[in-house]
């Protein structure tokens, strides 16, 4: 039976940490609860539940055992002697609402005349991060025990959804196996998204265009929702490997995004196949296209990623110098040394094609791009858009929307 010192402390962790505790015999049935809350012959079966988990996994060293109940409750159990368990919990790591409170009331077998209770309880519990929990259950184990169990060796008993997934993991594996049906190689991805960072648009179009050796996984029972979930698998590695490739980050997630809103409504195979070999082509010619002749080095494609990332904000040069590690003088000879433009001239040339694109794909005033681009002075907004186009702003929206760009 649980000894008064032991108790003693008990009411203290409870006091400083808020987790319920309860100690149990091995049948369920409660003998010390904290708080005290009513309990039922049908909580007594919700407790034997976890102790029955627990014994089942029980090792030699009689380690604490954490239950991990849906929708992600902590339950640990420690056993005290042999006919006596301490249950800590429940515990957990996000404040949940009141439709999860009822089914942790429901699997715990909480009598329906007390659920409003044991809810308006379990809403007061502390959100505890999992790890917190481990070690906390560690503490109490040897505070009673007096035997340190270090809580990665604490036991865990995996919420049913985890077991079900090995079962169908293990049925999938065996079915692939059996058929010899495999998923296509790591080896043939390699050489598509290859393709993709070295720019290589007639390497990529013979890839895509060969048999391609295995198949792609199941990932629904739906053809065309396999057709979309194949889709978002493969943009994500190619926009990676585009990134790696040297095309700016932002204008890789960006164009990520908009193919993935493109093939959402879709719902045809074919179309969301063309479009799948529309955008892997598209990434690779514009890293081609950045790549131009030459690779830039590392430390001129990080300041160049960073300018086409902040076009709309003020760009100073102490900031650029300030990721580079190198003297301002040193990055501005490298920059005009690689890049053929000097660093102001290389943020007004980006800024200019957005301000192109603006006026070709939007509805923004002349005026608008201009604050938008940092350029507080239209006259000047003007002068510098001629200097890279030839025409004044005014002349090339006129133009873009005569079809004429």
């Amino acid at each position: 039976m649980l000894e008064t010192k032991h108790k003693q402390a008990l009411d203290l962790f409870y006091e400083v940490s808020a987790i319920p505790l309860m100690i149990c015999q091995a049948d369920g049935s409660p003998v010390y609860t904290l708080p005290s809350l009513p309990q039922s012959d049908e909580t007594t079966v919700g407790n034997h539940s976890l102790i029955s988990h627990y014994l089942e996994k029980r090792p030699a060293t009689s380690a604490p055992m954490v239950e991990i109940l849906d929708p992600v409750f902590f339950y640990g159990v420690i056993q005290l002697d042999d006919n006596t368990f301490l249950i800590l919990g429940p515990a957990a790591p996000i404040r949940h609402d009141e439709d999860a409170f009822i089914k942790l009331a429901l699997q715990r077998n909480v009598a329906e005349q007390y659920r409003k209770a044991f809810c308006e309880h379990i809403h007061q519990i502390p959100v505890i991060s999992f790890r917190r929990f481990l070690i906390t259950l560690s503490l109490i184990h040897y505070m009673i025990q007096q035997v340190m169990i270090p809580p990665d060796m604490i036991l865990l008993q995996q919420p049913r959804a985890a077991l079900e997934m090995e079962e169908l993991l293990t049925h999938t594996l065996f079915e692939a196996r059996e058929n010899k049906v495999m998923h296509t190689p790591s080896s043939f991805e390699h050489t598509i998204l290859e393709a993709v960072s070295e720019g290589d648009v007639i390497r990529l179009k013979q890839a895509l265009h060969s048999p391609a050796p295995g198949v792609v996984g199941r990932m629904s029972n739906d053809p065309v929702q396999q057709e979309k979930f194949t889709f978002v698998s493969f943009i994500t590695l190619v926009t990676r490997a585009a990134i790696a490739g040297g095309l700016p980050p932002e204008l890789a997630y960006s164009l990520s995004d908009i193919y993935c809103q493109v093939i959402d409504p879709m719902n045809d195979i074919a179309s969301i196949s063309s479009v799948t070999l529309e955008m892997a082509l598209d990434f690779t010619e514009k890293v081609a296209q950045t790549l131009g002749k030459n690779r830039l080095s590392p430390m001129i494609t990080a300041a160049c990623a960073y300018i086409n990332g902040h076009l709309h904000e003020n760009i100073d040069l102490l900031q650029l110098v300030a990721g580079s590690r190198v003297s301002a003088k040193t990055l501005s000879q490298n920059f005009k040394k690689e890049t053929g433009l000097s660093i102001t001239d290389y943020i007004h040339r980006e800024r200019i094609k957005e301000a192109q694109a603006l006026m070709r794909y939007s509805n923004y005033s002349i005026t608008q791009i201009g604050y938008f681009l940092q350029y507080a002075s239209q006259s000047y907004f003007s002068s510098i858009f001629k200097k890279f186009t030839g025409l004044t702003p005014q002349q090339y929206r006129r133009q873009a929307h005569y079809g004429n760009y």
